[in-house]
């Protein structure tokens, strides 16, 4: 197994560690295949995006890299609560309550191999799709 390989293992386990209520899985979801009620708590895909940066001095030709890594998550707001109906708002504070439960573990302590997670640019759905909502976030993972 390649070092981004143990990479990608460590991040989507120390995820879901960190979020047991949210589905963190590798592959990129098709919101359209997904049940309801994963998408209520909310379905996090993890994907490699590619890297560099390598050391590449005598000895340690490509190691010690980084990798760009996609963070997509995607979610439902029920239509209705308590019979008043949900609004594009509902979508944007989950969106954002998903994205500060994943700044909360870039702040965490990483497993061997990753070395730090460093959050980029996110972006939102916009209030665009009510009922579903996504979000998306670029993180640079430095490994050992």
């Amino acid at each position: 197994m390649s070092a981004e390989e143990d990479v990608m293992v460590a991040l989507v386990a120390s995820m879901a560690a960190a979020m047991p209520t949210r589905h963190v899985q590798r592959k990129l979801a098709d919101p359209g295949n997904e049940t309801q009620a994963r998408l209520i708590a909310g379905v996090v895909c993890v994907v490699s995006g590619g890297g560099g940066e390598f050391a590449n001095y005598q000895g340690r030709e490509g190691e010690l890299g980084s990798m760009n890594v996609k963070v997509v998550g995607f979610l439902q707001v029920p239509t209705k609560v308590a019979d008043v109906p949900t609004t594009g708002e509902d979508v944007e504070k989950a969106e954002l309550a998903l994205l500060g439960d994943l700044l909360a573990w870039c702040q965490l302590i990483k497993p061997v191999p990753i070395d730090s997670s460093l959050p980029g640019d996110w972006r939102q759905s916009q209030q665009l799709e009510h009922p579903m909502g996504w979000l998306t976030l670029d993180l640079k993972v430095s490994h050992v």
